[in-house]
């Protein structure tokens, strides 16, 4: 869930009196924004500081702009259009065709969901020291939200993260997803407990190693620290979670039938292979990738995907060469298998993690699962594909209450694509509408 196309921001003023433009780049990790008068220039990466970058030198000659950071090693060329500015831009070795429209003002993000002080909930601590199966000593913590000013005992939600180590908001793009839900779930009388990931926050241990076997510790610790809690009916404490930590819930009740119900949002239903190969597909048709490419593409990533761990960069080169001979440059960089590619597969590959989650399978944790069990996907969701997961989940645990949510993505943010690039352009945090089938299931059993 966690490698994900990122923003560029910038604004081009081109007369004296200054004027904004936007670009969104799909590849980058990095958010500028450029601010261009008739005798100065301006550089920010607004998402990192309000300081700026110094602009080396520009040229704006006809219709024709160019522009370069050599503090940054960045160069733009961009050619004036009707609707703005379009050309390229590139750092080092990174080149990308980039579109311009104008706009107001400086790109900022807007969370409009996101509570602000004072919440409708009451905040406890809850934290919890314990030595895992690899012997690593862990310290968890983590938020529990109770519904303000209620003495009552409450139905509880632990909530679980997706891949990657993230905080106890599950942030990214400066969306709150897991913050967005307690508040609404308070509201609605459901208490929810969501932790800082180890190595994260207030959380400590080893991440490195960690795969979603070692996370499911974490996970089933936190359960049990807030069982006890005077604020807590543990006869309705239920463990659910986002993309990973769909597939960390089951696993968690399979074997601990303190468990009162499991919610799976984006979770998966196939093997850790099968999710990566549906999301690679997804993703590429998305991004407008032909029929043929397409197919090539797959035929290689499963290639790639089943090769032993400990594969030398050699062999995953030899794997992609095969593939892709005969095909131009360009058509290599589309299907992404360009110039590095055989070293950022074994890398990945090489991971812990990422050798556990390929020979993951829900086959082996969801038949024993006996408490009450919601799955929730979004239908235009590219990363943990609706149909195909929703189905196997429904067909390994008949009892799961399986649901498509039409329109929506891997995060649950309404969308156009499903893309990932989209997740930070988005203003909505999560559907209202999925909200709601969470709780109204809750608040059923």
């Amino acid at each position: 869930m966690k490698k994900i196309a990122l923003l560029i921001l910038l604004g081009l003023g081109l007369t004296a009196q200054a004027q904004w433009y936007t670009g969104m780049s799909q590849k980058t990790g990095l958010a500028l924004c450029i601010h261009l008068t008739d005798s100065a220039a301006e550089l920010y990466s607004p998402m990192q500081t309000t300081d700026p970058i110094p602009v080396s030198g520009w040229s704006l000659q006809g219709d024709k702009l160019t522009l370069e950071c050599k503090s940054i090693g960045l160069k733009m060329n961009l050619t004036r259009h009707e609707d703005g500015w379009r050309g390229y831009w590139k750092q080092g070795l990174f080149k990308e065709d980039i579109t311009l429209l104008p706009t107001d003002t400086l790109f900022t993000l807007r969370r409009p969901q996101t509570p602000q002080p004072p919440y409708r909930f009451d905040e406890d601590t809850v934290s919890v020291d314990y030595t895992d199966s690899q012997g690593n000593q862990v310290h968890l913590e983590g938020t529990l939200s109770v519904p303000r000013g209620s003495a009552l005992r409450h139905p509880c939600l632990v909530l679980v993260s997706g891949s990657g180590q993230q905080n106890r908001d599950e942030e990214i793009f400066q969306h709150k997803p897991f913050l967005v839900l307690a508040d609404y779930l308070a509201s609605r009388g459901i208490a929810v407990l969501r932790y800082d990931d180890r190595g994260v926050g207030a959380s400590t241990g080893d991440a490195e190693h960690g795969t979603t076997a070692l996370f499911s510790e974490d996970a089933e610790a936190m359960f049990r620290a807030v069982k006890g809690n005077k604020h807590i009916d543990p006869a309705r404490l239920g463990i659910g979670g986002h993309s990973e930590g769909g597939a960390i819930a089951p696993m968690v009740a399979a074997r601990n039938k303190e468990v009162k119900f499991v919610v799976m949002l984006a979770g998966q239903g196939c093997t850790g292979r099968d999710v990566l190969l549906q999301q690679n597909e997804a993703i590429y048709r998305a991004a407008g990738l032909g029929d043929s490419l397409l197919a090539l593409r797959q035929a290689c990533m499963r290639e790639l995907l089943a090769m032993p761990a400990g594969s030398s960069q050699k062999d995953y080169k030899a794997v992609i060469d095969r593939h892709t001979a005969g095909l131009t440059k360009e058509q290599v960089d589309s299907i992404g298998f360009g110039r590095g590619a055989a070293a950022t597969m074994k890398q990945q590959m090489d991971l812990p993690w990422m050798q556990t989650f390929l020979t993951l399978d829900p086959a082996d944790y969801l038949p024993q699962v006996t408490c009450p069990v919601l799955a929730l996907n979004g239908g235009k969701d590219s990363q943990v594909l609706a149909r195909p997961n929703l189905d196997r989940v429904k067909q390994l645990c008949p009892r799961a209450d399986c649901r498509e949510l039409p329109g929506l993505n891997h995060l649950f943010q309404h969308c156009t694509t499903g893309s990932p690039d989209e997740y930070i352009l988005i203003e909505e945090t999560f559907a209202p509408e999925a909200l709601q089938a969470l709780a109204d299931w809750i608040l059923k059993l």
